[in-house]
């Protein structure tokens, strides 16, 4: 159904009977059918299924764990943002990196897909049976260290286990994404993102539904289950997913340090792709509290059953909305999107700020909540139509790891401050506040301020865009390319 180089082109079928293959149906060196580019389809979205599923459960389940045997939301912040983080900082760069240059006989992507696919699994089954795992440590524990609490161990347990699942679990949750530019031939790119978009809301819309409410009482049969779910279905895809063939990696001085130079002169060298980087590393701080929000909805009043309810039917009704988003993203370009949705996103957030200056009842505070989640359904499937289409759009295509790893490396940086400053903004409201749990409330007042500055970023991004070129022009501004183009470097005029 596809061919791999240029002498195999004769046995691939073309498209519509004719001598020479349909170009819309060609990515690099691979040419399809049209049963073989729906085959592609089926796969890639049936792994983004699973791997959208073990994507929502373990960042919702896990602060509820830790919570449960008495973590602080220090310990919350440093384990779930800050220290993984600081990995994808370090770790992203150099798998970009390596990736875009690997050759092997299944690819340059499949290899890391493949090889931490099984520890994923692995280390995702052992958080889910953290409770009589740890329970059991700690009794072999306590003959040596007799004042060790149960809960102590329980919290060290989860944590070491998380932080060696998000190291595996970066290998696929860098590399995955650049797969697409690899196998998907662009001229059914927009629809093939449409409906990644529709399955992976699908997943959370599902979870949510029917997952969450057991979150608490259910934690190892649904970690267990979506780990096999994940492992087995995720390998299949890998060994189904062909690759085609590349050139080989240019050339380059065998140094480090011409290396590091190299990537931060092309990353970094222009206005535009440092405004994207800067949208990136804002939009990562207004989103450091979201690991508490659930926290928020308890003060509310709400319960586990009730979030899930609010997010599952979000989920579902963002679902049907994806694909007629791509389709705007298509006509509009997706950094127009990006601007109009962040901008809608202000005002959901300040919304949420209700909460501050009024003690609703469960019940109302529920239907203002929903309401609140209703508004921000169109928001929030623009953001998640548009971002991908948009990096693709600004970032060098031939280049795409390298500029994701530094996209990437901004974001993580300011994850990690993030992480400590959003444990140590809701220490400081605990502090100032007697009631509780009421200040967890606050925490739409740091999304508003940093939303806000996401909103500026993009729209001196969209501004940089149209000055190089915009909508009929643009193309991405590297060095290299000016010079052949005979052309002066805009980075003089913009930098």
């Amino acid at each position: 159904m596809l061919s791999h180089s240029g002498q195999n082109l004769p046995q691939s079928a073309p498209p519509h009977g004719s001598g020479v293959a349909d170009p819309r149906y060609r990515c690099g060196t691979l040419v399809y059918t049209k049963a073989g580019l729906f085959t592609l389809f089926a796969w890639l979205l049936w792994g983004d299924f699973c791997f959208s599923l073990m994507e929502a459960v373990w960042p919702n389940v896990l602060p509820l764990m830790l919570k449960s045997n008495g973590a602080p939301d220090m310990v919350l912040s440093l384990v779930i943002t800050t220290i993984p983080c600081a990995m994808n900082f370090v770790m992203n760069p150099i798998i970009s990196t390596i990736s875009d240059r690997y050759r092997s006989r299944r690819g340059r992507r499949m290899p890391f897909l493949l090889a931490a696919t099984p520890f994923i699994s692995i280390f995702l089954i052992l958080l889910g049976f953290s409770g009589p795992l740890a329970k059991h440590l700690h009794r072999l524990l306590s003959e040596s260290f007799p004042g060790l609490s149960a809960a102590t161990v329980t919290v060290v347990y989860i944590c070491i286990i998380v932080t060696i699942f998000r190291f595996f679990e970066l290998f696929v949750n860098t590399v995955f994404w650049y797969l697409f530019n690899d196998v998907v031939p662009t001229a059914f790119m927009g629809r093939f993102l449409g409906f990644f978009r529709v399955v992976g809301s699908l997943a959370g819309a599902l979870f949510y539904f029917f997952l969450f409410r057991y979150a608490e009482s259910h934690t190892s049969l649904i970690f267990f289950a979506v780990a096999v779910l994940y492992g087995t279905v995720f390998m299949l895809m890998c060994l189904n997913v062909k690759e085609g063939s590349y050139p080989p990696p240019e050339v380059t001085e065998n140094r480090p340090a011409a290396h590091f130079s190299t990537f931060f002169r092309e990353c970094f060298g222009y206005r535009i792709f440092r405004l994207v980087f800067a949208y990136s590393a804002i939009s990562a701080l207004a989103v450091a509290v979201n690991t508490f929000m659930i926290f928020m909805a308890f003060s509310l009043g709400l319960t586990l059953k009730d979030v899930g309810q609010i997010a599952g039917v979000a989920g579902a009704v963002g679902m049907l909305l994806m694909y007629p988003m791509g389709s705007l993203v298509d006509r509009h370009h997706p950094l127009r999107i990006m601007v109009a949705a962040q901008a809608g996103l202000c005002v959901v957030v300040a919304g949420q700020l209700i909460f501050l200056f009024h003690e609703f009842s469960p019940d109302v505070a529920f239907w203002i909540y929903a309401a609140l989640a209703g508004v921000a359904i169109p928001i929030n499937v623009a953001n998640a139509a548009a971002a991908l289409p948009m990096f693709m759009r600004i970032f060098p295509q031939d280049r795409f790891g390298q500029f994701c790893a530094a996209n990437a490396m901004c974001g993580a940086s300011a994850s990690i401050v993030g992480g400590v400053l959003a444990g140590a903004f809701l220490g400081l409201m605990k502090s100032l506040c007697t009631e509780g749990t009421f200040y967890y409330r606050f925490i739409p007042l740091w999304s508003l301020f940093f939303t806000l500055l996401s909103v500026w970023a993009l729209v001196r991004t969209y501004c940089e865009w149209k000055k190089l070129g915009g909508d009929s022009g643009y193309r991405p501004p590297l060095p290299d390319r000016f010079a052949a183009l005979g052309a002066p470097d805009p980075r003089a005029a913009t930098s």
